[in-house]
């Protein structure tokens, strides 16, 4: 059943019959007073409805406030504007800057590129899955690195020890420090390889120690430096080196973090006799314009949003959504306010010092480029304190944003503005629902009015007929 109408289905019958035999359309007329008795509830989802479109009016809104908070927190942050780029010529390293680097210049020389161990098997073995090759039965693989790591793989009775069972057993203690493989020499025989799984003398292979299994030990057993073992040091396992303007630096990986603060090395290849790899970092005005160019662009998303939901056609007489609304003109003012900061020292005292302003008529922000990019290059650290310091305008739209949209333990002015009108909806539903199960009510009294006062016509009709009929007889036969 919709909001605003009543089933009939339980009394289709009597409603059809009313008024059958007579001259009066009383179904027609049961129909017409639910009509009139219904009538108000239009009026009351018209309100439901405007009151919805009120909430939705708020979210849109709220994302817009929400994005010009975002842009600001960008705005706030000290790395906006202390980014840097960087490049580097030569083709040996390549290099990623992050907060902390620093403006410079510095040459780069690889002596050397990590490695990981290399071991493998000094004879083919026949197969490297058919069981008739499997290292006996059982056992374990104790392997010990140069760091002082120690792992246990079991192969119970029951586990595949061919060459391939093996490497699996290996391959599966993820913390063995051991990567195995089969290497097919085409002729029918594999060889193990093992190769540890990170590069730097710290994780080299210093000792693999076979117990309850002498096949297998014959086959596996190694100590570093050792002789007379089933497997060859084909690779040592290394540090990376490099100089840094002269500097020379160790890192057991070929990624080297921070030996130049907030610079990552990746290193590719060893410098050449003669060779080398220079590294510029230069300062990133770009990062610091694009961020005040996208707060600039989400306020006056936002003022767009406002003039939108507020505005009031004069030519057709018609509001918007938050026309007059008092909750939307607080947002705007709180917001407008926010952008109205002042720092006392320096060469920059306002927004307007370095490029931004607010248009009187539309409260938009305009943004000059060139005035802005000069303040950039002329004066970083003041410009910057109008953004990140304490009194800056990333903390300024934070406190009105607080406010808007609420922090914890505290409510924002929206989620109390929308808090209300879902009140309001569930008031008016009440209403509806009342005023529905009343009408509700009056109509099946009526229809037992109905049914009576049909039944009683009907009645009086066919006595009117009868005695009328009568009568004729009478007067034929006087």
């Amino acid at each position: 059943m919709s909001s605003n109408t009543i089933s009939n289905t339980a009394h289709a019958g009597l409603i059809t019959s009313l008024g059958v035999g007579t001259s009066l359309d009383l179904s027609g007329l049961l129909d017409q007073l639910q009509k009139a008795e219904l009538s108000p509830t239009t009026v009351i989802q018209n309100r439901i409805s405007s009151v919805q479109t009120r909430i939705s009016a708020y979210g849109t809104l709220q994302s817009a406030v929400q994005a010009v908070l975002s842009a600001a927190q960008t705005l706030g942050k000290a790395a906006t504007f202390s980014a840097v780029k960087s490049s580097v010529t030569g083709g040996d390293v390549t290099a990623a800057t992050s907060t902390g680097a620093i403006a410079g210049s510095y040459k780069i020389v690889v002596t050397a590129l990590a490695q990981a161990d290399q071991l493998q098997s000094s004879t083919a073995i026949d197969s490297a899955t058919a069981k008739s090759q499997s290292f006996g039965s059982g056992g374990s693989i104790v392997i010990t690195l140069a760091n002082g790591d120690t792992q246990t793989i079991d192969l119970g009775k029951a586990k595949d020890t061919s060459l391939q069972g093996v490497i699996n057993a290996i391959n599966g203690n993820s913390r063995a420090g051991v990567n195995a493989t089969a290497v097919n020499d085409g002729n029918g025989g594999s060889y193990l390889m093992l190769t540890g799984a990170q590069t730097g003398a710290d994780h080299a292979i210093s000792r693999i120690a076979v117990s309850g299994n002498s096949t297998l030990a014959g086959a596996l057993d190694y100590t570093a430096g050792g002789a007379g073992s089933g497997l060859t040091l084909t690779q040592p396992a290394g540090n990376a080196a490099l100089t840094v303007n002269g500097i020379a630096i160790t890192s057991a990986s070929n990624t080297v973090q921070d030996a130049v603060n907030g610079v990552t090395f990746t290193l590719n290849s060893v410098t050449g006799s003669g060779g080398s790899n220079t590294l510029n970092i230069v300062a990133d005005p770009g990062v610091a314009q694009g961020a005040v160019s996208s707060f600039v662009g989400a306020y006056n998303a936002l003022q767009s949003a406002i003039a939108s939901l507020t505005k009031f056609d004069t030519a057709a007489g018609t509001r918007s959504a938050l026309t007059g609304d008092n909750v939307t003109h607080r947002v705007q003012a709180s917001l407008a306010q926010a952008l109205r900061v002042f720092v006392g020292s320096g060469s920059l005292h306002s927004l307007a010092d370095m490029g931004l302003t607010t248009n009187p008529l539309n409260g938009k922000l305009s943004m000059d480029g060139t005035k802005l990019s000069e303040a950039i290059a002329k004066h970083p650290v003041d410009l910057a304190s109008l953004f990140t310091g304490s009194n800056g305008l990333a903390a300024q739209i934070q406190g009105a944003a607080d406010t808007i949209l609420g922090k914890a333990g505290v409510t924002g002015l929206l989620a109390n503005a929308t808090s209300g009108l879902q009140q309001t909806i569930t008031a008016l539903q009440d209403q509806q629902a009342s005023l529905i199960s009343r009408v509700t009510g009056d109509m099946n009294r009526y229809r037992s009015q109905f049914s009576h006062l049909s039944t009683l016509l009907s009645t009086m009709n066919a006595t009117s007929t009868y005695l009328t009929q009568q009568f004729n007889a009478m007067n034929k036969s006087s």
